[in-house]
């Protein structure tokens, strides 16, 4: 039977991982991501627990975006043990929220939280560049928003978040789209209608 010490450090690297694979991460969000199998108010009080445990311990720091939406990021302790669980040199300490506002994060952390349980690997925009620096995700995905391993395709599923119809935000969504085993578009429907449209 597990220890309660090797239970909490367990449930800890987790929320670290988490946090690291997408770049920062919001209470509920631990939660669905940690313990998507129990009910939501038990995962919150849970997830509120093991964040505020890292915090005390200095493994995650907690900001505010510029929308006002509380998020966790890595420190350099916190980055330092999640790449040691990892087994990689994945995640870096600290994020700007204004590279991933609270309008993207939430899209790009629904899509991957939306994955079947058999998805090993799920990547937000921080842990599609860790897995590029890694070797662990071709360089020509490193634009996607989110990836996520298909492992019957053998391939990544790539997902781009249809938030403009700028031409850069369109050749970018070519490039990951060309890159990747299956592709799809994030957004409200009627943006990424068009979006799909203006792909073409």
């Amino acid at each position: 039977m597990e220890s309660n010490a090797l239970r909490a450090r367990r449930n800890e690297d987790a929320a670290l991982v988490a946090v690291g694979l997408v770049g920062w991460l919001t209470v509920a969000q631990v939660a669905a991501w940690v313990w998507p199998g129990s009910g939501k108010h038990s995962a919150t009080n849970r997830a509120t627990e093991v964040l505020a445990r890292l915090s005390a311990g200095r493994l995650l720091m907690r900001r505010k975006s510029g929308t006002g939406v509380w998020g966790y990021l890595l420190t350099n302790t916190g980055a330092a043990r999640a790449n040691g669980v990892y087994q990689e040199d994945a995640f870096r300490a600290g994020y700007d929220l204004s590279l991933l506002d609270a309008y993207r994060q939430a899209a790009v952390v629904a899509y991957l939280l939306a994955q079947a349980a058999d998805v090993d690997v799920k990547l937000g925009p921080a842990g599609v560049r860790g897995g590029v620096r890694c070797g662990l995700v071709d360089p020509a995905l490193v634009e996607a928003d989110a990836l996520a391993w298909d492992s019957e395709l053998c391939a990544w599923r790539a997902a781009v978040l249809a938030r403009t119809l700028h031409p850069e935000v369109l050749a970018k969504a070519r490039r990951v789209r060309a890159a990747a085993g299956h592709f799809q578009l994030l957004g409200p429907s009627h943006l990424v209608q068009q979006f799909g449209r203006a792909m073409h």
